[in-house]
């Protein structure tokens, strides 16, 4: 006998009557053979709850290497897996009417199971958590599942009720634009957004608007700046917003979310209109709070997002955000050493969004959760993951975007993805167990020294939280005082060794070991080349003499491989490829070995030289340790000056090559100099021109680079020698920071 559940459903006795025959059924027949199961769908289910159903077929054939059914009617000799709310018992439809629209529940009676929520997308949850929670599957990416076999089913009788800790709920990390993927662990995806963030650009256009309307961009230094913010108290640039935002709306009416938010620049306008608003609202977001109150008027049926981030982070004060204003309060300049609530002082982040939270609830909460900089630097934010979230909570906030490293893998990605889609549901949930059973289950007989490592450098963060910074933007060589420490980093390796040894005969762990141990590898490489000790060194003596530890190409030839096969592995956001930075790093090496007529040379600096990046002056010339590529780690820098180094070899000095690097970082304001010159002398007063290099500074590009300027000339004999480099002095007009004092930093000069 079948009998359509739409009928069914459809009589008020259609509750009684599944009762009865439940119960009839469970008793009835052979005790020892235990009832199959089929999948129960309404004839008029959603596309969504279609896909719950084709994904619970699915992964029970899996488990069980049975078929189970999907009927739209009662299967008589069978037990029912309900699908969706329409199924739902009067009292079980009532546990969910205080959920949140993406709870739902999990009930297992003697008969049957219903897998339920409010709207067909949390059926579709409910079905993702019945397979995790109950049979204990995971997914560890979009291709990648762990799914245990079992020819048992025997589930524990009750009703489980989900509710998400966040309304929105959004992980930019690899996998983020699988559908499957995304709605298993809960995630939003961005189908309600017309327009994304950063958008003054989009909205008024430079090329379109600045020729004839410089002045609707920002005021530096006496100048309107093309590649900058807008002025926003000018009103026809409040109306301009107005019309062209109106015109994006048009071309997608059916979406919610509109940006109009500030440019990825500080440039902000310095008018003295603008300043009469900062001033007004005792803040730089003031002035952006009030303009787009007013585009908020003229579009009160939409959300018009904006951004609470770098220079209008803090709130401001004698202004509401409208209700239809929503604040994207961003992170991304503070500490990840210790939990945001614990850095309390008037700048803090914690601050700002307390006062944030006391003027709207209508907060977009932007974390930042990698290291930008270097996403294979090992970056133990683990310990702050669950304290910062509840803070957010507590704080009002019930939308959370969790900024990854988009589609780029970063370090123990896997593990960090898995645990914010966790928490990011429940805030409260259990994450040392979460992290146990993730890394139990994805690296398997390798999960011991995987364990090992992860709970070690997350206990040596800890203990160092009062005086590190973990920030996004840095290098390994930054912690070579803390959790990355040279004896800690030789135990790491260790600890990757013996993983990839456990994991040897299967091919599937070993490759996930492999890429959990690039950071290490990374690590160890950047800690040895960038200072000198012994537990880590990167020259070594050899019975050939000096040489480059062979540790060291080792190291980068795994990386190098390994990311050939693996288009997904880049060093950092800039797209710095891993042969960049294993050739870059060679060939800093080879130059350390290369003998150096400078070594006991006295050399006098003419110019000015800055002291906010200290390197010891003078001595960062010829101290033998060569720029990394970032400005902090052993470059000398001028800012707004010209580089002139004078040198006393003591003695008339025969030579024929002159060697140097400047470092190239567009978007921290270094530049290359635009002229190279060498000039020799006898006496010290009168100065010959040796070799002079026009640079050619067409390359805008934003990718950090160490850049070579090599010297080769015939044999000269001179006791004295002048290097000038000369510095754009400030920033281009192409460049935002145009009219702001500009750097050149330079590492060692060779001389031989």
């Amino acid at each position: 006998m079948k009998t359509h559940f739409k009928k069914i459903l459809h009589s008020p006795l259609s509750i009684v009557h599944y009762s009865l025959f439940f119960l009839f059924f469970s008793c009835a027949g052979n005790h020892n053979i235990e009832p199959e199961y089929y999948i129960a769908l309404n004839q008029n289910a959603d596309s969504l709850e279609q896909r719950a159903a084709e994904t619970l077929r699915n992964y029970w054939l899996e488990i069980t290497e049975r078929k189970i059914d999907v009927s739209e009617n009662r299967i008589t000799e069978k037990k029912p897996i309900f699908i969706g709310y329409d199924f739902l018992p009067e009292d079980l439809q009532n546990s969910l009417t205080s959920l949140k629209e993406d709870g739902f529940l999990i009930s297992v009676t003697d008969g049957a199971v219903f897998l339920a929520g409010k709207k067909p997308k949390a059926s579709l949850y409910a079905v993702a958590s019945f397979l995790e929670d109950y049979f204990g599957c995971l997914k560890f990416s979009p291709h990648e599942d762990y799914i245990p076999k079992t020819d048992k089913i025997n589930f524990k009788k009750g009703t489980k009720i989900y509710n998400p800790s966040f309304d929105f709920r959004r992980l930019y990390f690899p996998g983020k634009e699988d559908k499957e993927f995304s709605d298993w662990y809960k995630q939003e995806n961005l189908d309600e957004w017309g327009m994304y963030v950063h958008t003054f650009n989009k909205l008024i256009p430079p090329e379109k608007y600045y020729e004839n309307h410089p002045e609707y961009f920002s005021l530096i230094d006496g100048r309107r700046l093309k590649d900058s913010q807008l002025c926003l108290s000018n009103p026809n640039v409040i109306n301009e917003l107005i019309k062209n935002l109106g015109e994006k709306i048009k071309e997608q009416p059916e979406k919610k979310y509109w940006s109009v938010s500030q440019n990825d620049a500080y440039n902000f306008c310095e008018c003295e209109n603008c300043k009469r608003l900062y001033d007004k609202y005792e803040s730089v977001s003031g002035a952006y709070i009030e303009s787009v109150n007013k585009i908020a008027k003229a579009f009160p049926d939409k959300q018009i997002s904006t951004l609470a981030y770098q220079f209008t982070r803090s709130a401001p004060k004698n202004i509401k955000p409208l209700p239809n204003v929503n604040i994207m309060l961003c992170t991304i300049e503070c500490d990840r050493s210790k939990p945001l609530a614990e850095i309390q002082n008037p700048n803090s982040f914690a601050n700002d969004l307390k006062n944030w939270s006391a003027l709207t609830e209508n907060i977009y909460l932007w974390d930042y959760v990698v290291q930008f900089n270097n996403y294979l630097t090992p970056f133990p934010n683990f310990p702050v993951l669950q304290p910062n979230l509840r803070f957010f909570k507590e704080n009002g906030i019930d939308m959370i975007f969790e900024q990854g490293s988009g589609s780029s893998w970063s370090d123990l990605m896997e593990l960090k993805r898995f645990l914010l889609a966790k928490l990011t549901w429940n805030v409260n949930a259990n994450v040392d167990s979460l992290a146990a059973f993730f890394i139990d289950k994805y690296y398997g007989n390798a999960s011991k020294y995987i364990q090992e490592y992860y709970n070690l450098i997350n206990e040596k963060i800890i203990a160092h939280k009062e005086k590190e910074f973990l920030n996004i933007y840095g290098f390994p060589s930054d912690y070579a005082d803390s959790f990355l420490k040279p004896e800690l980093m030789n135990h790491y390796l260790f600890l990757m060794d013996e993983a990839e040894k456990a994991a040897a005969e299967d091919s599937v762990l070993l490759d996930r070991v492999k890429r959990a141990r690039l950071p290490v590898d990374f690590a160890w490489v950047d800690i040895a080349t960038n200072g000198k000790r012994k537990e880590t060194p990167a020259i070594v003596a050899t019975e050939k003499g000096m040489e480059i530890n062979p540790l060291i190409p080792k190291l980068l030839k795994n990386i190098e491989e390994y990311a050939a096969k693996n288009k997904s592995i880049k060093i950092n956001e800039r797209s710095l490829t891993p042969k960049y930075f294993r050739e870059y790093t060679l060939n800093k090496l080879r130059r350390s070995l290369i003998p150096n007529k400078l070594e006991n040379a006295e050399i006098t600096i003419l110019t000015k030289y800055s002291e906010k990046y200290p390197v010891g002056g003078e001595k960062a010339l010829n101290d033998k340790l060569f720029g990394a590529l970032d400005f902090h780690h052993n470059w000398l820098g001028f800012e707004g000056n010209d580089l002139i180094a004078e040198i006393d070899f003591k003695k008339p000095t025969e030579f024929s090559e002159i060697k140097m690097n400047f470092l190239k970082a567009v978007n921290s304001w270094v530049f290359l100099p635009v002229k190279i010159k060498i000039e020799t002398s006898k006496d010290g007063r009168n100065f010959d021109v040796l070799e002079e290099k026009n640079v050619d500074d067409r390359d805008r590009n934003y990718l950090v680079k160490s850049v070579p300027f090599n010297f080769r000339f015939n044999p000269v004999e001179a006791r004295y020698l002048r290097v000038t480099a000369i510095s754009t002095k400030t920033c281009p007009e192409w460049h935002r920071g145009f009219g702001k004092p500009s750097w050149i930093f330079v590492d060692e000069i060779i001389v031989n």
